[in-house]
């Protein structure tokens, strides 16, 4: 892929309209064909609009209350599709399922055939299908509760506008965890395409129509309540995702992003994930999950175990089976009984953990060992 890696540093961060499809073409050669073990549900409605469609990726496994990621796709709010081509996107959808992760894509309603909050309105129908609809057989049997929200570039705005719109103290449907990448906090309306976008979504490429008015992915941040979940990253953990050649524009919305949560948040002081990928431009990183290069999809994974497993807490103790003092969840909510494990009576306490790590790693899931690490950390 070295290649590849040539042609992002030689073009640095510019990304100009149909580079996307240069970028795509470069990267699909790398992208493996679609796994024989996981189930593709294609095109499930989650609203009345003809763009109101997802698709989930099963994983094979039968195991209860999985991890569940959405994804939302960008393209400025006017292009973009879930299946943008016969492997992208479904190269996250079919990695992640088959790391044990229920994984949702989706289509939304786009510009010029939508204006604000259209966007968010879709997010919202696409996570209400999700919550209702995630636990059954036959979309994998993930958890409602441990849904972690990921968009890209636009997606992820209209996610933020989503979240942050609603102004609740408390977010419904439960949200585990959210991951932006790339994404336009605010907008840079000098862009010529930029203000076309404006023009059409919220009425005027002025600040005047979405910045001062609280129509903005940031301006809706710092309008939420003092008390809202949305900024404890204890509740709901945040991660900002931004690439060593990005666009200015997300990259001053990232920064602008992260300094208004630090601001805010609670504790006071506590920051959410901020991750600068190396060696990749504004798509890319996406482009590469699922390929040799595992640099953007290994952080993926880790913060959504993590988030999952934050949640799994959350729930009530429940008593241990058989008598046993030593039970504990991993993130598909399956009992981990220490005492029945097949290994000389190894007690689950920090000094301890690694000897459990040597026995089981040759066929423990990366979930797995997250979770048990999680309860000790």
């Amino acid at each position: 892929m070295e290649s590849i890696f040539a042609a992002i540093r030689k073009n640095t961060n510019a990304f100009n309209l149909g580079d996307e499809e240069t970028w795509r073409e470069l990267y699909e050669p790398f992208i493996p064909p679609p796994p024989g073990d996981i189930t593709l549900m294609r095109d499930e409605q989650y609203g009345s609009a003809e763009r109101n469609r997802l698709d989930v990726y099963v994983p094979s496994s039968t195991w209860p209350d999985k991890p569940v990621l959405l994804f939302v796709h960008g393209g400025g709010f006017f292009s973009g599709d879930k299946a943008w081509s016969e492997k992208c996107w479904g190269n996250i959808g079919y990695f992640f399922a088959q790391h044990d992760i229920v994984t949702v894509t989706i289509d939304h309603r786009l510009v010029p055939d939508i204006e604000y909050p259209g966007g968010a309105d879709d997010i919202q129908l696409a996570r209400e299908w999700v919550h209702h609809n995630i636990a059954k057989q036959h979309f994998g049997r993930g958890s409602p509760d441990k849904v972690v929200l990921m968009g890209h570039s636009s997606g992820g705005a209209h996610i933020a506008m989503n979240l942050y719109g609603n102004a609740a103290t408390s977010v419904f449907p439960p949200v585990a965890g959210i991951m932006y990448f790339s994404v336009p906090f605010w907008y840079d309306n000098t862009r010529p395409i930029r203000a076309k976008t404006l023009r059409s979504y919220y009425g005027s490429e002025a600040q005047d129509a979405w910045r001062w008015k609280n129509k903005c992915a940031l301006g809706l941040f710092e309008g939420l309540p003092d008390d809202s979940s949305l900024l404890d990253s204890d509740q709901i953990p945040t991660y900002i995702g931004t690439v060593k050649w990005e666009v200015k524009e997300a990259c001053d919305g990232a920064v602008a992003y992260f300094d208004a949560y630090r601001a805010r948040s609670r504790p006071a002081g506590t920051l959410p994930l901020f991750h600068v990928l190396d060696d990749h431009n504004h798509l890319s990183n996406m482009l590469s999950i699922g390929t040799a290069d595992t640099s953007q999809s290994m952080p993926i994974l880790k913060f959504v175990s993590s988030c999952a497993v934050k949640a799994e807490t959350r729930r009530k103790p429940q008593p241990a089976e058989h008598g046993s003092k030593n039970v504990f969840p991993d993130v598909h909510g399956r009992r981990l009984d220490v005492d029945a494990w097949p290994v000389p009576r190894v007690r689950l306490r920090p000094g301890r953990l690694r000897e459990i790590w040597n026995h089981w790693k040759p066929s423990a899931a990366a979930t797995d060992c997250y979770a048990l690490a999680a309860w000790y950390q």
